[in-house]
């Protein structure tokens, strides 16, 4: 039997700066990511068995580990560098959250590549007792420029 990979999108809004840059992305700003997630059975064949016979993943339980990880904590939220050099970065984080705004801190300089790497990981810590495999995370910043990261396999 073939390989069958399902595939959901997902949306959110969420505002970064990227510290150190030389153009305009050096400022607060925000955008509407996209973001596709990819997952196939890891035994390779589909669940032949019970409510999930013939599938890889129902759906719903994709949705619910995606928007549980990932679309719900980061959603209208400042998305910032904890170990940024940028002095500027922080203090934003502290104002918003001193005033109770949604903030989300990762160690890493948020540009797309890197958060399409660690949602990547996320999700494959989340699906691993599930026994599905995460192929790809495709992480659109704007309509026509997107990251992808792939699973190892």
């Amino acid at each position: 039997m073939s390989r069958v990979t399902v595939s959901k999108e997902f949306s959110w809004d969420m505002a970064h700066m990227l510290a150190e840059h030389e153009g305009l992305c050096k400022n607060l700003h925000g955008h509407t990511y996209k973001m596709r997630v990819t997952v196939a059975e890891k035994r390779g064949s589909l669940e032949d068995d019970g409510a999930a016979a013939g599938m890889v993943i129902d759906f719903k339980d994709l949705k619910q580990v995606v928007k549980q990880e990932i679309v719900e904590p980061l959603d209208h939220a400042f998305i910032y560098w904890g170990n940024s050099p940028d002095e500027v970065e922080h203090q934003i984080a502290r104002l918003l959250s001193n005033a109770e705004r949604k903030v989300f801190e990762v160690e890493f300089r948020p540009t797309a590549e890197m958060m399409a790497s660690y949602f990547l990981s996320l999700l494959e810590d989340s699906f691993d007792n599930l026994d599905i495999e995460v192929v790809s995370v495709k992480l659109w910043e704007t309509p026509t420029s997107y990251a992808e990261a792939r699973g190892e396999n």
